[in-house]
């Protein structure tokens, strides 16, 4: 029986009162899926006697090389039901989680499809993709929606079904318990390879943590490109929620900021007319948070240190993939790595052979565009 058929008797039971249920082909595009494959699906079928069209997404988890620790489906569908009840951040209703395999193959999830547009990641929003059409103040507008939708997520009361975030019942929810958590994820991720500048990095964050910090409800993947933005530039869904946690709020706007940086000089790139900078897109998030964020290159290196893992995790997919060698020097010479060696003061590993293998194997244009 096809993956069509299947979730159709699947869906039988999700769709109450729907009759003669018929999914379409699945289309997968490319630049999705790096934590969950995934589909889009029209699905037809009669209720009340009108035939019906219903727009929906299909994830399905990447089993044998997650990004991350204890990886599950779960997680982001269970933000996504509980942010349902908050409709200050609008999200995809979830039609149902399937964590049994035996029906796809491995776990899966469906939820319904949001109209809109999402800021290109390849290539680059800052040369290619809507963005670029747009004015200098409807991309100001853009920005400071998205770190709005961000500010908005934090300003939700954890405890009204928010209790499933707190990872480690042994330690007080919070900057510590989060920390704890990305510690064991990196030595998950690590698997006693030599990595002295993340180790380093790893040490500094553990020893030098803030104090008396927020405790928010955390999105996890702040970043432009997993917002959905409608025709009026308002944001239309959040998406991604495989890192949510909970801690202070700082965390996820320092995810935003590495992200404009890495689009942008990252790639050797000039942003756009109208993005804000930095201090900008730091008063913008003030102002909707209603608070001053406090330490921010502590964040600035967590933000670092968590894309150095998932820079792990995609590697040694490549690595088992037959794509790069197992003795690839990119594992600790990468841009990531020389960015958290210059923030710590640390020997400057110059990225070099592998991590332009790395980039044939992503094919990704090795030389930056002006």
């Amino acid at each position: 029986m096809s993956v069509e058929l299947r979730l159709a008797d699947w869906l039988a039971e999700k769709l109450p009162g729907a009759k003669n249920i018929a999914v379409g082909s699945l289309v997968s595009p490319s630049g999705t899926g790096n934590s969950a494959e995934t589909s889009f699906v029209t699905v037809r079928y009669l209720k009340n006697g009108q035939s019906i069209d219903h727009k929906l997404v299909l994830r399905r988890q990447n089993l044998d090389n997650e990004l991350f620790l204890d990886a599950s489906l779960e997680l982001p569908g269970r933000m996504m039901i509980a942010l349902g009840e908050h409709p200050v951040v609008p999200v995809p209703r979830v039609l149902g989680i399937e964590l049994d395999a035996t029906l796809l193959g491995r776990p899966f999830m469906v939820m319904e499809a949001i109209e809109g547009r999402v800021v290109s990641q390849a290539p680059p929003y800052n040369v290619a993709g809507w963005l670029v059409e747009l004015s200098s103040l409807e991309r100001a507008q853009i920005w400071g929606n998205g770190l709005r939708a961000m500010a908005a997520v934090h300003s939700i009361d954890r405890s009204k079904g928010f209790s499933f975030l707190q990872r480690d019942q042994t330690l007080p929810p919070g900057l510590g318990q989060y920390i704890d958590w990305v510690r064991r994820w990196y030595l998950w991720a690590r698997r006693d390879r030599p990595q002295p500048v993340a180790d380093a990095a790893l040490d500094y964050l553990l020893t030098n943590m803030p104090l008396e910090t927020p405790v928010d409800v955390l999105w996890g993947d702040s970043q432009p490109s997993n917002l959905i933005y409608a025709s009026d530039n308002s944001v239309a869904g959040v998406l991604d929620w495989e890192m949510a946690a909970l801690g202070p709020g700082e965390v996820d706007l320092a995810w935003w900021l590495f992200f404009d940086d890495f689009y942008g000089p990252g790639f050797g790139l000039k942003r756009l007319d109208g993005l804000p900078t930095r201090s900008e897109t730091i008063a913008i998030y003030q102002n909707a948070s209603g608070r001053t964020v406090q330490n921010m290159d502590y964040y600035d290196l967590l933000a670092r240190f968590r894309m150095n893992i998932i820079s792990i995790r995609a590697t040694d997919r490549l690595v088992a993939a037959g794509k790069l060698a197992p003795d690839v020097d990119v594992f600790t010479h990468n841009p990531i790595t020389k960015m958290m060696a210059i923030q710590l003061g640390l020997p400057v590993p110059e990225p070099g052979s592998g991590f332009k293998a790395l980039l044939k194997a992503f094919d990704v244009n090795q030389e930056p565009t002006e």
